[in-house]
């Protein structure tokens, strides 16, 4: 589909590229992060040699388990606060019914 889009609209892969991934971004659950590393690969891709392109796909994946471990972290954070606020609100129902 997409490369139906750069023979028809004639364009640069990067335009398609962030097209895509704004479409993509706008579908799922990325965050502002996420988008602008996927943008920022794309900026790159085919702009350098073998080896350089190597290294900014790692650094791109690098970039993306950070985001992970982060939302993760936040995950972790906020189940918790969830679980103790359910159970104080429980408390509380139930010490209002005495």
């Amino acid at each position: 589909m997409v490369s139906m889009k750069i023979v028809e609209k004639n364009s640069y892969f990067e335009v398609i590229w962030e097209e895509q991934v704004r479409d993509y971004i706008n579908q799922s659950s990325l965050g502002l992060n996420e988008q602008e590393i996927l943008l920022q690969f794309g900026r790159t891709l085919g702009q350098h040699d073998f080896t350089q392109q190597q290294k900014h796909i790692q650094l791109t994946i690098k970039h993306l388990e950070r985001e992970l471990e982060d939302a993760r972290d936040d995950q972790d954070k906020y189940g918790k606060m969830a679980k103790n606020l359910g159970f104080l609100t429980g408390l509380f129902i139930v010490l209002l019914l005495i």
